[in-house]
């Protein structure tokens, strides 16, 4: 009997163990197993598809991986699926394994979802973090700029400036915030900007000289106006709509202000009908408060409407070539071809020195395929002769070259404008489909893998995504 109880201790002790030799393994383990040799063979072949089913079914087994839920949910937002990004990067979060990277790829997805305020929220608080990398809040300033949050791009800035004021990009970008707002002190930023980046040169040096000169007529509405078409001539509309609002706010009775704060509010995605309205009961016969009228009907859809705005402008000023670009642009949205035809090339007759008439044409011609290789072609070159240094219209002329099938042309323009912008999402994914019409696949998954990477667009980041799904190739 002594041995009784050493004997029951013994086999209470081994009873778990010779239970695992007759009990089959859980099957959870088993899976667990299966799917993260599936991530890792996914994540090898890049293929971001076969990775983000493979790890949803690891999470589901394994859900305390935080590393692996910012994973997830970056593959969602590769992959258009902007709520389930949220999702996955608010459970890495939640466990304290939301990187800095993941942060800013949480905003992105916020943006996309429509959350602009959680994102602008996010973007603030993380503007206080320390120890982060220059660029890496230079990249925050940029996606508040998207979100027309002027105030907490410019303190995003000022962080990154603290860290690492020898920036060209860094001052530039502030000198674009301060020029809206408080000008002079634009001044030595953007100085610093011209010295350190070739390509921002003309850009700074035409903006400086505006703020220079219009500090003639003082702190007054016409002042910020003037800075304000400059900036949108720039394509920096966020920045011009601030100029354009500290314009209102000095003189709240000029139509002409308000019109053009009209035309910022729409370009960053505002409606802007309560400021066109106004523009219109102030100054209407004005020919930017008629101009820029037609512009907002013809977003609206109201194409008769906008014509005889927009013919009101041309009669007030024959010499102005914009107006004959939107008329043109106009009649083509109605259909009318020959009509529009005629416009852009009265435009090109008024001003066959000014590149603007010219990459109209030439756009009007590609996206119609109307006269491409005559019109189109002829169009763009005289475009780029007289504005050499643009990315842009080499970007343009690779394009039409492309169309018509001169590959090797066409690869020459495109280099050119990604050796001057390196990061434009629309150029990489222009030189990777003529990668891949070379059957330079390899090339042509890089590249497009980097207009994914450096995309602000969803729109373009989607494109380039799609291409390389078509491919077979997405990560």
């Amino acid at each position: 009997m002594r041995l009784l109880k050493p004997f029951l201790t013994g086999l209470i002790i081994l009873l778990p163990i010779g239970t695992a030799f007759i009990l089959p393994l859980s099957a959870h383990p088993t899976a667990l197993v299966d799917a993260r040799m599936q991530v890792f063979a996914a994540n090898q072949q890049m293929d971001e598809t076969a990775e983000l089913s493979a790890l949803e079914t690891e999470l589901s087994f394994a859900p305390w991986q935080g590393e692996e839920w910012q994973r997830l949910g970056r593959l969602r937002l590769n992959n258009g699926k902007p709520l389930g990004a949220v999702d996955a990067f608010d459970q890495a979060a939640s466990l304290g394994a939301l990187t800095t990277e993941g942060k800013l790829w949480l905003t992105d997805a916020l943006i996309t979802t429509g959350d602009a305020e959680r994102a602008k929220a996010l973007l603030r608080e993380f503007s206080r973090v320390e120890n982060v990398d220059a660029f890496v809040f230079l990249q925050a300033a940029m996606t508040q700029r998207s979100l027309n949050d002027t105030y907490g791009a410019l303190a995003t800035l000022l962080k990154a400036y603290a860290i690492d004021p020898l920036n060209g990009e860094i001052n530039y970008q502030i000198g674009l915030q301060f020029a809206a707002v408080e000008p002079d002190k634009a001044l030595p930023f953007l100085e610093t900007a011209g010295n350190l980046i070739p390509t921002r040169q003309a850009d700074c040096d035409s903006l400086t000289r505006l703020i220079n000169d219009s500090g003639e007529v003082g702190e007054t509405s016409l002042r910020y106006q003037l800075i304000g078409q400059e900036l949108a001539t720039m394509e920096e509309w966020d920045v011009a709509q601030g100029a354009f609002t500290k314009a209102t706010a000095l003189d709240d009775a000029d139509g002409v202000a308000w019109a053009l704060l009209a035309e910022a509010a729409q370009q960053n995605g505002e409606d802007g009908e309560q400021f066109i309205t106004k523009s219109q009961e102030l100054a209407p016969d004005a020919e930017l408060v008629n101009g820029l009228s037609g512009l907002y009907y013809r977003r609206q859809g109201k194409n008769e409407l906008a014509i005889e705005y927009l013919q009101k402008a041309a009669d007030a000023n024959p010499r102005a070539v914009v107006w004959e670009i939107e008329m043109a642009t106009t009649l083509d949205g109605m259909g009318d071809r020959a009509s529009a035809l005629i416009h852009f090339q009265n435009a090109v007759d008024i001003d066959p020195q000014n590149y603007l008439p010219w990459r109209a044409l030439a756009v009007f011609s590609l996206t119609r395929s109307y006269e491409v290789e005559t019109i189109g072609l002829s169009a763009a070159r005289m475009a780029l002769q007289l504005n050499p240094g643009s990315p842009a219209l080499m970007d343009l002329l690779g394009t039409m070259l492309m169309k018509i099938g001169k590959l090797d042309e066409a690869l020459i323009y495109f280099l050119q404008a990604d050796e001057i912008d390196p990061q434009q999402t629309a150029i990489l994914i222009h030189l990777g489909q003529l990668y891949l019409a070379q059957g330079e696949k390899e090339k042509a998954f890089e590249v497009l893998r980097q207009a994914v990477e450096y995309a602000r667009d969803s729109r373009l980041r989607e494109m380039a995504s799609s291409i390389l799904k078509e491919n077979n190739a997405a990560k």
